[in-house]
């Protein structure tokens, strides 16, 4: 089997570089946008037309949800016509796809735990691109699933995990919000969710899933979790969302239910057990 994986240099394409070195009976390719850019159809089709891949997981995307307030065409371009592009191409060589979506896609007025078939209703830019990125997916006719995960953190690229840490150690206190609650997910637990689906996915038929780690936690009390479990000296101060000055909105509650994966893999995890290994990794 031939992988083709965009979005190297991120978190996803990190973990999921790592997880390659325990398959070596697939071949596998990882590109970034001097490679391969997403936003430039005629690049995907050349691209894939001389690997041809098997599966093709898009690791790709504009992820800055403030940022994505200024610049809706740039994230619109990435997260919804970027996966069209590569939706298109890989149905004409008959490779399936993978893409990564997000929790931001609800608006967080739920009470419980959002599933695959809830309806959408994203707050802000970045979420409706990715939205937009999804609804274009299913419309292309490629087989392949899409998964949405939440809180997304990993020792490479930008994460709040990260932040936290640099911040705690320089400074003594730390503002956090305390009124928006998700799950954190270990990216590794993703990456291997990923493969584990690409496996068993034998119907091909594109579908929605959801992979987060399972429990629930704001921001706040994530950020006091973090710095205890590092045995940093560090306040953390719980303020209100309304507190901080932010471009783009958030939803207040975003977790993610794993219905289906949990029917087929039955892979949940603690977010604190994976937290704890992430640490001593």
């Amino acid at each position: 089997m031939k992988i083709l994986v965009t979005g190297k240099q991120g978190q996803l394409g990190y973990a999921l570089k790592e997880l390659s070195e325990n398959h070596s009976e697939w071949t596998w390719r990882f590109t970034d946008r001097s490679e391969l850019n997403i936003m430039d159809s005629k690049n995907i089709q050349t691209v894939l037309k001389t690997f041809h891949p098997d599966w093709i997981i898009n690791a790709a995307a504009y992820t800055d949800v403030d940022g994505a307030e200024d610049n809706e065409k740039l994230a619109f371009k990435v997260n919804a016509d970027g996966p069209y592009y590569l939706a298109k191409a890989a149905q004409e060589i008959g490779a399936k796809l993978v893409h990564v979506s997000t929790d931001y896609v609800f608006d967080g007025t739920k009470k419980e735990p959002y599933t695959e078939t809830d309806e959408p209703n994203p707050l802000q830019v970045y979420g409706k691109s990715k939205l937009r990125g999804e609804i274009l997916i299913q419309q292309s006719g490629v087989q392949g699933f899409i998964i949405r995960t939440s809180w997304v953190y990993g020792h490479h690229g930008n994460n709040f995990v990260k932040t936290i840490l640099h911040l705690a150690k320089e400074k003594d206190e730390i503002q956090v919000v305390d009124d928006q609650i998700g799950c954190p997910t270990y990216v590794n637990d993703l990456a291997e969710t990923i493969l584990e689906t690409m496996k068993i996915n034998k119907q091909y038929d594109l579908d929605v899933l959801h992979y987060s780690n399972i429990g629930s936690i704001s921001w706040c009390q994530f950020a006091k979790y973090i710095v205890n479990k590092s045995f940093i000296d560090c306040k953390i101060i719980a303020i209100k969302t309304s507190d901080i000055d932010q471009l783009a909105n958030r939803p207040k509650f975003s977790i993610l239910k794993n219905i289906k994966l949990n029917k087929i893999l039955q892979n949940e995890k603690l977010w604190e057990d994976t937290f704890n290994h992430f640490l001593r990794k």
